[in-house]
């Protein structure tokens, strides 16, 4: 009997084990899936950077470089091509009008020498045409004589050759016309004569052959015969008088239309031999007065490169200081190219930047600024706002600032770093600039407000409305319900509304 209670109790016992073996091993494993759930859902929150609030400077003053210009800068330049023997200045230095910038070699130009060499080739091709021998002497003379016929006039003498020639060619063609005319009128009308003469010699053969053939006894027949001989013998001699007369008359009339085709042969020859001497004189004319204008300028050419050929040295033409100096001994200029430019007295110099609107919102032209790093420069240096312009690349984000540079010590070229505006405050709280926010009802950042769960810290993102006093390129000071030691997000790897939870990105 104690042995069935022992048994009872013993597999009671065993019932309960179980039973929390489950229950541990149940609890274990929703443990485990609410670890990875947090870790994986952790892992899907937007990460952020956060900085705490502290307390400093803020500078709203405006910082920028920008390289220094000169207003209207003297370009010095040479007309000709010149070898540099010495420098006389350096960069820097200030000259006044006359002082010598360039000490050239004493040697003739390569322009000079070059134009010299063609006036002498267009004068000596000039002097070959004009003595040909090819030219009529009235063209030699009025080329001669610095004449030239206008174009009016050339058009006037072609004209009048030129209907000469073609009333030649007319009448050519008409004598040509008539001695075709007769030459085929004669042909046709000598064959209807030689047809018309052949009918009585054909008549006259047949009557011959029947007077042969008569009885001698028939009289009448023999008589009548006879006459009709006679009479075929006069029909057939007058048709060949007839045929010679009409051929001969054809001949002289053909004479005389072969005459008139010769003359009018000639006088188109002599219309068109007229026209191209007229065609070659005014081409000739024109050629030779083109040449003679031609050496006319390159004389004009020659003696400005005289005129304006610089001596053994290239002299300052206004007093200024000499920005910059594009060539060193032993170069070369070449015509019109730019060998140093001068800051000329008196002249502005000017630097520009480009800034964010909000920061060009603070100035206003005439504001003065000044140089960054102020050691480098004396006291008598002084910057001046002078205007205020969209940015061209960014129109609706950024403006560009001009400033008007006066310092001895400034130089074209040289970049140069200005600040203008407020200088520093000390403020309670400040935060870098990534961290403001803005919508439709104000600024604000977003501070991380920790949680902590069994599982562990959880963060969310709690909006808090700020004011901005004053801020500089980096940081701003803010006003609002802070105490001053919150850590604001700065940055997030998605955006973040208030109220969501959020990954710390050193976790």
């Amino acid at each position: 009997m104690n042995e069935v209670i022992e048994n009872q109790n013993k597999e009671k016992a065993s019932r309960k084990d179980i039973i929390k073996n489950v229950a541990i091993g149940f609890l274990s494993v929703m443990l485990v899936l609410t670890f990875f759930s947090n870790t994986i859902m952790n892992y899907s929150l937007p990460q952020v950077a956060s900085q705490q609030i502290s307390s400093g400077p803020v500078s709203p003053q405006v910082r920028g470089t920008g390289d220094v210009n000169a207003e209207d800068p003297y370009n010095v330049t040479v007309k000709e091509t010149r070898k540099i023997s010495g420098v006389a200045v350096k960069e820097g230095d200030h000259v006044e009008e006359g002082d010598v910038i360039y000490y050239l070699e004493d040697k003739e130009s390569t322009e000079l020498a070059e134009a010299k060499t063609q006036l002498d080739e267009f004068e000596l091709t000039y002097e070959q045409a004009l003595f040909s021998g090819d030219i009529p002497d009235e063209v030699i003379s009025s080329v001669r004589n610095g004449k030239k016929s206008s174009y009016d006039s050339f058009q006037a003498e072609l004209k009048a050759v030129k209907d000469t020639y073609e009333a030649a060619l007319d009448a050519d063609e008409e004598a040509q016309a008539v001695v075709d005319y007769l030459t085929q009128k004669k042909a046709y009308d000598g064959a209807g004569t030689a047809y018309n003469a052949a009918t009585p010699n054909y008549e006259l053969a047949q009557a011959q052959a029947d007077q042969a053939g008569v009885d001698p006894e028939d009289e009448d027949r023999s008589e009548d015969l006879e006459k009709k001989i006679a009479e075929l013998e006069k029909n057939a001699a007058q048709l060949g008088t007839y045929g010679d007369q009409l051929s001969f008359s054809y001949d002289q009339k053909l004479a005389m239309a072969q005459d008139n085709k010769n003359k009018t042969a000639q006088a188109l020859k002599d219309a068109e031999k007229d026209k191209d001497e007229l065609l070659k004189s005014i081409n000739t004319e024109i050629s030779l007065s083109s040449l003679r204008d031609k050496i006319a300028t390159q004389k004009e050419k020659v003696d400005k490169l005289e005129s304006d050929s610089v001596g053994a040295s290239v002299k300052a033409p206004v007093a200024g200081v000499i920005s910059s100096l594009a060539k060193a001994s032993g170069e070369s200029t070449a015509a019109d190219e730019t060998i140093a430019v001068i800051q000329v007295d008196g002249k502005d110099m000017t630097t520009s930047f480009s800034v964010p609107n909000n920061q060009a919102q603070k100035l206003k032209v005439g504001d003065a600024a000044k140089p960054q790093n102020q050691w480098q420069f004396g006291d008598d240096f002084k910057a001046t706002l002078t205007s205020i312009k969209n940015d061209k690349t960014d129109p609706a984000g950024k403006k560009v600032l001009t400033f008007k540079i006066e310092s001895p010590e400034v130089q074209p070229g040289q970049s140069i770093a200005l600040t203008i505006g407020e200088r520093s405050k000390d403020y309670d709280m400040i935060v870098p600039k990534s961290a403001i926010k803005s919508d439709s009802n104000g600024k604000f950042v977003l501070a991380v407000v920790g949680k902590s769960s069994p599982l562990g810290n959880r963060y969310i993102a709690t909006r808090i409305d700020v004011n901005v006093e004053a801020e500089d390129d980096k940081n701003a000071a803010i006003t609002g319900s802070l105490e001053g030691n919150e850590y604001v997000i700065t940055t997030a790897t998605k955006p973040v509304k208030a109220g969501e939870q959020v990954r710390l990105a050193d976790e």
